[in-house]
């Protein structure tokens, strides 16, 4: 079945193909940076060193070939013309959100192993007394 793109579907009247245009100076303010990073699922402040995901993303470009496309009421969404898919989430948030989800286990498994060993070290300083004892 081939794809329909917004031009040709039943709805073409409601819809307007947008162009990207990709602002070289754009910078995201901060809250628009945190809110993002809330909605990739960021638990701030604890998640505040992965911010620059968050701004990262805010700041990606669409991916070919999909094109913002804007309703009647105003409202954003994406269209592939390859596939004929369309999504209201930026085609690159999902990604995003994975990035951000393997940096926290990342460092979830780095605090824990750093605590295993911590336990270790203390468990030896315990038992070094008992051992330096003399007979």
């Amino acid at each position: 079945m081939a794809a329909q793109s917004p031009s040709s579907a039943p709805w073409r009247d409601q819809v307007t193909v947008l162009d990207e245009v990709v602002d070289d100076q754009y910078e995201p303010s901060k809250d628009d940076v945190e809110e993002y990073a809330a909605w990739l699922g960021m638990d701030l402040p604890e998640d505040n060193e992965f911010l620059w995901i968050a701004r990262e993303g805010l700041m990606a470009p669409l991916p070919k070939p999909w094109k913002p496309c804007q309703t009647e009421d105003n409202d954003i969404f994406y269209f592939n013309f390859v596939t004929g898919e369309s999504t209201w989430d930026h085609p690159c948030d999902a990604r995003y959100r994975q990035m951000y989800n393997g940096k926290k286990k990342e460092k979830k498994e780095r605090k824990e192993k750093k605590m295993e060993k911590e336990k270790a070290e203390r468990e030896r300083e315990q038992r070094r007394p008992l051992l330096d004892l003399p007979n």
